[in-house]
């Protein structure tokens, strides 16, 4: 039997994480939630929460063979992290900004057909430049929150567009001087990127999720590839979190929508998982585990790589992916080497 904890900000039993427990437990093992304050280093305890017959309860564990940490990380709780980090494995580790990530898959030749390019711009002239260049781009802070903060610009004929959301405007020259110096830097940090169109067939915007997660001996699976759907005209931007359709049934959606390339893109994806689980984990010292692609696909079948999350979200995939997790977790009590190296403080407690 192994033990498996569950650290998080706050003490509340979600669906993903009862689900994730409940699997835990039909193989043998023992799982509860806790926070960093219920660590006693003294006593080599924890006061976690749990399942019993279904119902949530307290009790004292023995410390974990792995810890699933959920990422977020309050700066009085650093330290007993860092702590439990020397002597615990820990799922869930980042792999850094947009630009840092693009930069590390510019290294793998096998890549390169995935990617589009992400820059940052320290003056105005390069700014202009890149709009002339590519006539319309994406403006996306530089560190991933949830899709929150993301503009396109289009250079028209004597103007430019700025949408944000449904909100659109159109600005001089200067004025989008004075935008990009006031919400695009001004101690603020944007990527920026060409806008690439990915669509469906009758002109809806969409971003697929591929969703990969380490299973049995450790070896990558796909769990799932979806699209994200905009039913909204005015926007030209889809993310799950600002209310974008969600589709499970994506080879239907495929040939529906994308009737002249699905075979195309059904062979890509694959391709895509392939190189992708093979060549990413390469590139960093640190064992990653979880990570969910943000892609977009043209009409002829093109496609792109957003970027890529860490601890992606898990939502409607809970039970094939806490079944992938625990098996994972399985092998990892078993082959983990200390001391563990661990990437998983946010940036500004590092």
């Amino acid at each position: 039997m192994a033990v498996f904890g569950i650290l998080k900000p706050n003490k509340s039993l979600t669906d993903v994480e009862e689900i994730f427990i409940q699997v835990a437990q039909n193989r043998g093992h023992q799982a509860y939630i806790f926070t960093a304050k219920d660590v006693s280093f003294e006593h080599h305890e924890i006061l976690g929460k749990t399942l019993d017959n279904g119902k949530v309860v307290e009790n004292s564990f023995s410390f974990p063979d792995i810890i699933q940490n959920r990422l977020a990380v309050k700066k009085e709780d650093k330290e007993v992290y860092l702590k439990l980090a020397e002597m615990i494995p820990f799922t869930s580790n980042r792999v850094g900004t947009k630009q840092e990530v693009y930069k590390k898959m510019c290294q793998v030749e096998e890549f390169k057909d995935f990617l589009i390019e992400v820059v940052d711009f320290d003056n105005i002239e390069d700014f202009f430049s890149f709009i002339s260049r590519y006539k319309k781009v994406i403006a996306k802070p530089a560190s991933s929150n949830q899709g929150k903060g993301i503009y396109t610009i289009e250079k028209l004929y004597s103007s430019y567009r700025v949408r944000y959301l449904t909100e659109c405007s159109e600005f001089t020259e200067d004025e989008l001087e004075t935008f990009f110096k006031k919400e695009l830097r001004g101690g603020k940090s944007f990527n920026f990127s060409p806008f690439f169109v990915s669509e469906t067939n009758v002109g809806q915007t969409t971003v697929f999720r591929m969703h990969i997660t380490r299973g049995a001996l450790g070896k990558w699976q796909l769990i799932k590839t979806f699209p994200y759907v905009n039913l909204n005209a005015k926007s030209d931007i889809t993310n799950g979190m600002q209310g974008a359709l969600i589709t499970t049934r994506e080879q239907m959606f495929l040939e529906q929508y994308y009737p002249e390339s699905y075979e195309v893109i059904n062979t890509q994806l694959k391709k895509l998982f392939n190189i992708f689980s093979r060549k990413f984990q390469r590139l960093y010292p640190w064992r990653l585990d979880a990570l969910g692609l943000d892609l977009g696909i043209s009409q002829e079948g093109k496609i792109v790589i957003y970027e890529v999350n860490a601890g992606p979200g898990v939502g409607f995939m809970a039970y094939p992916v806490a079944c992938a997790q625990v098996q994972y977790y399985e092998w990892l009590a078993k082959n983990a080497t200390m001391p563990c190296v661990n990437n998983f403080l946010p940036m500004n407690l590092r």
